[in-house]
């Protein structure tokens, strides 16, 4: 029997569905602004099948996809493997009232409206495309990241992009020139290079191109590291020009969409879960960049505040991000990545712009219990004892670790993926793109939602 509408003595259930493939503050505002129209949201997911037969192979496994919605604060029950053109049945078997849907509706592989059935049934409630945010711009972003290496795509398995991109940052930090492309590469660049064409079993063409990357990720990275601030106390705001400079440098290799995410206080707040810590709390803090924000953090933030009561997370400027991990890094912004972490439902309180050392300071004002790390993952790095950021809390014995249980989703990993298929993501966000770029040059003033 078809599901009966609610009246308004019932309980109002609403229906959103999605690939939610890089998930990012889009996604997130989009089911925020579903569950405002009901009193419980469902959210349905579709397989990798389902999407690779109507779009494009998704980046994120469907494991990843399927495990990171449980963590999303705006979610009360979810339901795997719908299809990409919901039915009546869809909602029907949701016990749903209606269907939310963004108002850029997608073209199904048999090049009509996803969601006719819906309109035509008067169960479809439209709401508006969050601004200057989409997968197909930060695919698009990755592709350039990738692009920066120009890593062979016959054998990226086993190539390690964090490899060759430190190596080739450190070279870069020791040359005595900015213009590395004028002049020879250390040797033992050369040697590397040499080692890697063996190990791996590179064509002597694949090998040339990791030499290419070198000059070009040490080209790049000195000539933001001469318009960067000094790395000192002041990074974390900068002088007004110097972030300029920054900016413009940093975004130029990226893809661009017509406009930009449009920050705002009142977006913050309608991400933010506006605690406080209460007086028997026990806060545990945790710190990062949480940069292209996957299941593996969220599954880190549940656990590390399974040591508490109340969780505080740090997250680092851009600026910190770059020093750290250098050119192409942050994927996304501090205020796209603050959006994302604030949709998750284990996060009380964060701190925008943290530093990168926990300091005594903030143990104290915070009234923090405790300090936790993540470990086990691809990404972790033996702490050099003079620059651990964790000594404070290590020393006043509130610093735990905590097991990562996604160890190898990572930035490498999401890049390899799209680089191993590149040819078929570059053709998606062509595709796409003409798609959004007609989306915005139609788009009319509306209420901001």
């Amino acid at each position: 029997m078809p599901h009966e509408q609610s009246d308004k003595q019932s309980c109002v259930r609403g229906y959103i569905d999605g690939c939610f493939d890089i998930m990012h503050s889009g996604h997130y505002n989009a089911i925020r602004q579903a569950k405002g129209l009901c009193d419980t949201l469902v959210v349905g997911i579709h397989s990798d099948s389902e999407i690779e037969e109507n779009k494009a192979l998704p980046v994120m496994q469907q494991s990843e996809r399927y495990g990171l919605l449980h963590h999303v604060k705006w979610i009360d029950e979810i339901v795997h493997d719908v299809p990409y053109s919901p039915l009546l049945e869809t909602l029907d078997k949701a016990h749903a009232d209606f269907c939310v849907h963004g108002d850029d509706m997608p073209i199904n592989s048999q090049g009509v409206c996803a969601y006719d059935e819906m309109k035509n049934a008067g169960r479809l409630r439209i709401i508006q495309r969050t601004e200057g945010i989409s997968t197909t711009d930060i695919i698009g972003r990755l592709i350039t990241l990738a692009h920066q290496l120009q890593l062979p795509t016959s054998d990226i398995q086993n190539v390690q992009i964090s490899e060759l991109e430190s190596r080739a940052r450190k070279l870069s930090e020791s040359s005595p020139s900015p213009q590395v492309e004028s002049s020879p590469l250390p040797m033992e660049c050369i040697e590397l290079v040499k080692d890697l064409a063996s190990r791996y079993n590179m064509t002597a063409e694949d090998a040339q191109k990791i030499t290419d990357s070198f000059q070009l990720v040490a080209c790049q990275h000195n000539t933001i590291k001469s318009l960067a601030p000094p790395n000192d106390s002041s990074c974390a705001t900068g002088s007004v020009s110097n972030q300029h400079s920054y900016q413009v440098q940093h975004e130029s290799v990226r893809t661009r969409v017509p406009v930009q995410l449009l920050a705002s206080t009142r977006r913050i707040l309608e991400f933010a879960s506006s605690k406080q810590p209460l007086k028997n709390d026990r806060i545990v803090y945790v710190s990062g960049s949480f940069d292209m924000f996957h299941v593996g953090h969220a599954q880190f933030l549940k656990d590390a505040k399974s040591l508490g009561t109340f969780l505080l997370v740090g997250i680092y400027d851009d600026m910190s991000v770059f020093q750290a991990k250098g050119v192409g890094f942050p994927v996304m912004s501090l205020n796209e990545r603050v959006l994302n972490v604030s949709a998750c439902k284990w996060v009380d309180e964060i701190i925008i712009g943290a530093p990168r050392h926990v300091t005594e300071d903030l143990i104290k004002t915070w009234g923090i219990t405790a300090v936790a790390r993540g470990t086990g993952h691809k990404r972790n790095e033996p702490l050099d004892p003079a620059s651990d950021n964790f000594m404070v809390p290590k020393t006043l014995g509130i610093f735990a670790e905590v097991q990562s249980q996604w160890p190898d989703l990572c930035h490498e990993t999401i890049v390899a993926r799209i680089v191993k298929s590149r040819e078929l993501y570059m053709k998606r966000n062509k595709d796409r793109a003409q798609r959004e770029d007609a989306y915005y040059t139609n788009k009319k003033p509306e209420q901001i939602r």
